[in-house]
């Protein structure tokens, strides 16, 4: 697919600098951060996982939010020897 863009040039001042720091064309660059951003999981699918593991564990949302004060209080007390 061919796109053609129109930046402000500013944008157009620093994707060069990026571009050229890399090694590579504006173009070049241009598709390899769109590649980057396009094929970047989204937030449920990095998410799905633990949700799945939550559900499945039969645990309520109070318990589950019990937990983690629990584990960050053990973490602070720990990194701060123990003073609460």
């Amino acid at each position: 697919m061919t796109v053609t863009i129109e930046l402000k040039p500013e944008v157009e001042t620093r994707v060069a600098e990026q571009a050229a720091a890399r090694g590579v064309s504006v173009e070049r660059y241009i598709e390899g951060v769109l590649e980057s951003h396009a094929l970047r999981p989204s937030l449920d699918e990095i998410l799905a996982p633990v949700r799945l593991e939550f559900q499945e564990s039969g645990m309520t949302e109070d318990e589950l939010g019990e937990l983690i004060k629990t584990e960050r209080r053990a973490m602070w007390e720990e990194r701060h020897g123990g003073r609460a």
